[in-house]
């Protein structure tokens, strides 16, 4: 549609070109003018960034990425609209698939087309693109552990040594899927508790006051209530930063995956005399369900809203809503769908409290999210995309509410459903005047499949 307004403002400049409106054929042949300026620290793979466009004119903005041979690995926009004065304009580091970018330096190519449909030159711009920061745990003090380099921070689970499994506890698995994430799966450990260590365990540990995680989708709104205004111990990182859970507390110990800082919950089993802690939550990674060990100086404690509190049901894809301990209302959500290859689509289960608002995003380039709200790293509790910003069409993911259907994110109607009027703007207003509201999601599947999302 902006080609054909375009035309038409071309054709039109000319009609009063031919009598004597000289000034509006100047501005048709006038050629944008614009400048690009990348994020100065450059953007996270697998994240968000913003681009700063600042245009003399309005006009319609394409923006590709090259890498350093040139070549190109993502459009992040075609004729997106521009207007004149300072434009802040979000992009993912993701290439065409929807994967995160290689980490290294990269090249944007973007050229303007103005209303008028006179097209520019080409403005570049470098872009440095750093790999995910995953916290590692501290040096011992008395010098004996050396901290791991990057290059094995990311070198293949076929480089490192696995656990020794103890047969008797293995679920029969398929080991597919396992690969493409780099981490191990369907085998285990006896940690020094005596607990199973590894992923997919088949039970919660026990203990006195377990919360959220002694509970399933079918408790009772008491001991909902009760999960919802417990204490979240979470990663002392930021909210796009996470940390590693290991099978073990000794020097050749094996990861089991990463959880989120700030926001994502921990089930606190144990806190050691040694500065290590035994945790279990569901990894970013896929999706499944872990027990380990992480450093007792990684984790904070956050006090979530005790008026409001948000429950997801993976099994039956609904979302809803307690205030003060009842129930007021409820909806349909659709949440991440994996695919073998991409393992991480995968809506994790578990406790998180609402981070930071986000507002209206693109969503993978396909469209923009409304009233979007950071639970997870990168995931999100937001609107069904539209396929333009601001706009009411809805049809990109409006008929697969009630199932799995997104990349990760929660995506919720935007007509407000009969049970209680919930729709994503409801969320989003009560999510302003209540800050950190615990979100409980419940798992479709039994914590011993793994992996997740085979």
């Amino acid at each position: 549609m902006k080609h054909i307004r375009s035309k038409l403002a071309v054709t039109l400049c000319l009609a009063l070109s031919a009598c004597g409106a000289s000034s509006a054929l100047a501005a048709s042949d006038e050629v944008p003018s614009f400048t690009l300026t990348a994020p100065e620290s450059g953007v996270t793979s697998g994240r968000e960034g913003t681009l700063t466009v600042e245009a003399q004119t309005p006009g319609f903005l394409t923006v590709e990425l090259l890498d350093a041979s040139g070549a190109e690995v993502a459009t992040l926009f075609t004729f997106k609209e521009i207007h004149t004065d300072v434009n802040d304009v979000s992009f993912s580091a993701e290439d065409e698939a929807g994967d995160p970018l290689p980490a290294g330096n990269y090249t944007l190519s973007a050229t303007m087309e103005s209303q008028f449909g006179v097209a520019s030159g080409v403005v570049t711009a470098s872009l440095t693109v750093a790999q995910a920061q995953v916290f590692e745990e501290e040096e011992e003090e008395t010098g004996e552990e050396t901290p791991e380099t990057e290059e094995e921070a990311q070198a293949p689970a076929a480089e490192q040594e696995q656990a020794p499994a103890v047969e008797q506890a293995q679920p029969a698995q398929t080991q597919s899927s396992a690969a493409s994430i780099g981490y191990s799966s369907g085998s285990y450990i006896v940690g020094d508790e005596g607990l199973q260590i590894g992923v997919g365990v088949t039970d919660t540990a026990e203990q006195a006051d377990a919360g959220y995680w002694g509970l399933t989708a079918d408790a009772s709104d008491a001991e909902i209530w009760a999960a919802i205004t417990r204490e979240l111990v979470g990663v002392d990182a930021g909210e796009n930063e996470s940390a590693y859970i290991y099978d073990s507390v000794e020097a050749d110990r094996s990861r089991l995956g990463t959880v989120s800082g700030i926001s994502q919950g921990l089930n606190l089993i144990a806190e050691r005399d040694d500065g290590w802690a035994l945790v279990e939550a569901f990894r970013n990674e896929d999706g499944a369900f872990v027990r380990g060990y992480i450093r007792s100086n990684k984790l904070r404690r956050a006090t979530p809203n005790t008026a409001y509190g948000l429950v997801i049901d993976k099994a039956a894809q609904t979302l809803t809503v307690y205030k003060d301990g009842a129930r007021i209302g409820s909806c349909a959500v659709s949440t991440g769908l994996p695919t073998e290859e991409y393992l991480q689509r995968e809506t994790p289960a578990g406790e998180f409290i609402t981070v930071t608002r986000r507002g209206t995003i693109e969503y993978y380039g396909k469209g923009y999210t409304k009233y979007t709200i950071r639970i997870n790293g990168g995931y999100y509790i937001c609107e069904i995309p539209t396929t333009k910003k601001n706009g009411s069409d809805f049809s990109l993911l409006e008929d697969s509410l009630g199932e799995k259907a997104t990349r990760g994110n929660v995506c919720i109607a935007h007509d407000a459903s009969s049970d209680g009027g919930i729709n994503a703007e409801w969320i989003w207003n009560m999510t302003d005047e209540n800050k950190k509201v615990k979100v409980l999601i419940f798992d479709d599947k039994a914590r011993s499949e793994v992996p997740a999302g085979a």
